[in-house]
């Protein structure tokens, strides 16, 4: 379960970038997520160079945003998750050919010494699953990251139950928003993961399942929750808090 979580990220974390839709929603699209750590007692060093490679980023054109949260719970709780969202497969191909080599050079250069583990990962947004945020909505300074491991074989169950959920949430006009990801590559799988973006700390009293269980009865939403973990071996729950001063966003 750890090397699953270390897998990810955020946002894991597109949460800034994640579109709105009115009637139908967008394709899904990939994201790309590094989950990184600094060395022991190289906090600051690290985020120094991460911003100076940043400033490679910058200064080499590249069009591709990059979203930097820092893990706040949980058994990982320091760790970095820096996410490209909004990608196509064919993008990497020529995100690669242009920027890699100086990418891994400029990264190892600024932060190599203080760098500790770092692990990528390729998750698929999931956007007909999702309660997505507006386009133009602002970037929250929190957001919850819940991670499931799913039993093999139970993907188009697992898929059907969220869609059983969402229209509860959104019946009940459920205020916050979910971005669920399933795993491409990168960690053990079958694994989906929803990101809640939320303003401040006060967002954790809307309870979905108080929410659901308004909404459809207690018997109904007990059974919706049940169904639901019938398809789960494992959860891990972490908070994330957005770094804008270690992110990038091209001009």
């Amino acid at each position: 379960m750890r090397n699953l979580i270390a897998s990810l990220s955020a946002a894991l974390v597109a949460l800034a970038a994640a579109p709105a839709f009115a009637q139908a929603p967008p394709p899904d699209s990939v994201t790309q997520v590094f989950r990184q750590k600094a060395r022991p007692g190289m906090t600051a060093e690290y985020e120094a160079g991460r911003k100076k490679h940043f400033g490679w980023h910058k200064a080499q054109g590249d069009p591709w945003a990059w979203n930097t949260y820092e893990v706040t719970t949980g058994p990982d709780t320091g760790a970095y998750i820096i996410a490209s969202p909004n990608h196509q497969w064919a993008d990497f191909d020529v995100w690669e050919a242009k920027f890699a080599a100086g990418d891994t050079a400029d990264a190892d250069a600024s932060m190599g010494s203080s760098r500790g583990p770092s692990q990528m990962a390729f998750w698929t947004q999931l956007n007909s699953l999702s309660r997505l945020p507006a386009a133009d909505a602002a970037p929250t300074p929190l957001a919850s990251l819940t991670t499931y491991s799913v039993k093999p074989g139970h993907d188009a169950a697992m898929t059907a139950t969220i869609g059983k959920i969402n229209a509860a949430l959104t019946a009940a006009n459920y205020p916050l928003h979910s971005i669920w990801y399933r795993l491409v590559n990168g960690g053990p799988a079958p694994a989906y993961a929803v990101v809640t973006p939320r303003a401040n700390m006060a967002t954790f009293s809307n309870v979905v399942t108080t929410v659901i269980g308004k909404q459809l009865g207690t018997a109904a939403a007990e059974a919706l929750g049940k169904e639901f973990f019938d398809h789960v071996t494992a959860v891990q729950t972490e908070l994330l808090q957005r770094r804008a001063d270690l992110s990038y966003a091209p001009n």
